[in-house]
């Protein structure tokens, strides 16, 4: 498939979960695949959320596929799981590595959704945008990448009135870097991530020597959280579809220089809670 399409604004950008970010960045400090339920509402004590509320929240990324429990004794241990669970992982993997080639097309996803279907519809979109697929126009997301498989449970529910179809859209360069501006919001992903360079650098000035303590494996976590938030909306373009002087080299330094300072204190505190909990 090969045309120039004029690409739309009016995407629906879904709100990512605090929350949500804080227990996947749990999971990564804490190096294992799976915690208890109990350790995990202990920890997000730490954050400030209450018992309930942190039971709460856990139900609901298990309700909404984010989590997977399983029943263990009195408890219940958890993993990330479905969409989400993958794109923490693939956001992990992708730190540092060079940005992907540009071959030319876009791959595509043409939906047909009636009004009666909406809230598949609404599903679709968020979770194609959670994985890294821009709306090019309305019934059309667009990535780099075949994501596809990133989302097939999402595709395998494609309701027998709707219809969803892979495709290939070319273009040549300098109309995909046009369109890739407002299919990703691209001027405002980048003063975003370009203001969490901002905040991680003013916090590399400070004269510092973190404790291994709650205060700062809060700290640690609470940057980290604000910033993968935010990096899940980075598509991971070619350079030669990027805007001039994309900031995402600029924040992968200044994380990597977070991560070194309060990396291993965050990580001890979280490990001596850890096998407190356990016994």
């Amino acid at each position: 498939m090969s045309e120039s399409v004029g690409p739309t604004a009016g995407s629906s950008r879904p709100r990512r979960s605090p929350t949500s970010g804080l227990v996947a960045t749990l999971f990564q400090l804490s190096g294992r695949s799976e915690l208890p339920g109990v350790a995990l509402v202990a920890l997000l004590g730490e954050f400030g959320l209450s018992t309930a509320a942190a039971r709460r929240h856990l139900a609901r990324m298990r309700d909404d596929g984010q989590l997977a429990g399983v029943r263990s004794g009195r408890g219940t241990t958890y993993r990330m799981a479905g969409p989400f669970g993958r794109r923490v992982v693939q956001l992990g993997e992708e730190i540092g590595t060079g940005p992907p080639v540009w071959e030319g097309h876009f791959h595509a996803l043409l939906f047909a959704v009636p009004e009666s279907r909406r809230p598949y519809r609404d599903r679709l979109r968020r979770v194609a945008s959670l994985v890294g697929y821009g709306q090019l126009q309305a019934g059309v997301l667009i990535s780099v990448g075949d994501r596809s498989a990133q989302i097939a449970e999402v595709l395998a529910e494609c309701p027998d009135d709707a219809r969803v179809t892979r495709a290939t859209i070319s273009l040549d360069t300098a109309e995909a870097a046009r369109v890739a501006i407002p299919a990703w919001d691209l001027d405002d992903v980048a003063a975003t991530l370009a203001g969490h360079a901002d905040t991680l650098e003013s916090v590399l000035a400070e004269d510092t020597a973190p404790a291994a303590d709650g205060a700062t494996m809060r700290r640690f976590g609470e940057l980290f959280n604000a910033v993968f938030i935010d990096l899940v909306r980075d598509p991971r373009l070619p350079e030669e579809l990027r805007p001039p002087d994309w900031p995402y080299h600029r924040l992968l330094v200044a994380m990597d220089e977070v991560r070194h300072r309060f990396g291993p204190p965050a990580v001890e505190f979280l490990q001596t809670r850890l096998e407190e909990l356990d016994r």
